[in-house]
């Protein structure tokens, strides 16, 4: 079914430029991520884009997202939040998108962008990138201790899921922030880890559900200069005692 979904995707994004494009109150529609430069978008690419609207017809604009089923038919659709909307069209095309305000441009995350569409005479607002602020390595390292912590405690319980979320998700996470360092991507280092480490730290670190603890000792050896922080020697107590 994803065979030609690129060109299927591009087509229906134009589809979706001229659709918002015709309703009073609406600016302009600006593309972000693979959607923006499009170098990097696929079979597998998300079309992720704003539309950017007056304040007086946000919530009118949002109410015809639904009516998006008239360029395809629509088998989900979901807003959270207020104005971010997902959906999903019955050939494929998954669109993750914002009906905003130019004011809120500045108040969530975002990569850089660019205007797919403006309103005649509207001149726009930056589409630079507004992206999280990194985190101090040394914050990185204490949260991931703490995360290991507390997920050997929730496996000591018999809580595996939970346990499962704590270390391999979590403290994973941070310590791939560390290892990837300047290279990390900005909102997840989980995106495009594979081509930044070996997939043999990836596989040690996030086993599976049904080893937790092996992949407790795999994050502690690949943790930078931690060995005589007290928080390090706290998690070696606890694996040692489950051995």
């Amino acid at each position: 079914m994803r065979d030609g979904l690129k060109e299927r995707s591009l087509n229906r994004m134009d589809e979706i430029v001229g659709y918002f494009s015709g309703f009073h109150g609406v600016l302009a529609v600006a593309a972000y991520g693979s959607n923006a430069f499009r170098e990097r978008f696929d079979d597998h690419s998300d079309l992720d884009f704003l539309v950017l609207v007056e304040p007086a017809v946000k919530d009118e604009i949002l109410g015809r997202a639904s009516r998006l089923e008239t360029l395809c038919p629509v088998v989900a659709l979901q807003i959270q939040h207020g104005d971010a909307v997902k959906l999903l069209f019955s050939d494929g095309v998954f669109c993750d998108f914002g009906v905003v305000t130019p004011d809120q441009l500045g108040t969530f995350f975002h990569g850089a962008g660019r205007y797919l569409w403006r309103k005649d005479g509207w001149n726009g607002t930056e589409l630079g990138a507004n992206e999280p602020p990194g985190t101090a390595v040394d914050d990185l390292l204490l949260s991931t201790l703490f995360h290991l912590y507390i997920g050997l405690l929730r496996l000591a319980w018999g809580e595996d899921a939970a346990a499962f979320y704590e270390i391999q998700v979590t403290a994973a996470g941070n310590l791939l922030a560390i290892l990837e360092g300047e290279k990390a991507d900005a909102f997840s280092p989980l995106r495009r880890a594979e081509g930044l480490l070996f997939k043999e730290i990836l596989r040690g670190i996030m086993p599976g559900y049904d080893h937790t603890f092996e992949a407790t000792e795999a994050i502690l050896t690949y943790i930078p200069r931690a060995e005589d922080h007290p928080l390090y020697k706290a998690v070696r107590e606890l694996t040692a005692n489950r051995r």
